[in-house]
């Protein structure tokens, strides 16, 4: 019970630790499943870009040309 009312304070759920530590079980159930699946939702994105991402980033040379 501790653990999910310490991650839904610290992923910043909304709720204060006491507010959670009040309500009804099946209310704070559903809050904490909603919370896992946004953050498995971030994850997944988070995932996908850094998949799509290539190699190093193209740095391109200064236009200077010496006379």
């Amino acid at each position: 019970m501790h653990s999910q009312l310490f991650e839904m304070v610290y992923y910043k759920s909304g709720f204060t630790w006491t507010e959670l530590y009040d309500m009804p079980i099946w209310l704070r159930m559903f809050y904490y499943k909603k919370v896992v699946e946004a953050r498995q939702k971030e994850k997944k994105s988070r995932d996908e870009a850094l998949k799509n991402k290539t190699g190093k980033p193209k740095i391109s040379k200064p236009m200077v040309r010496p006379k």
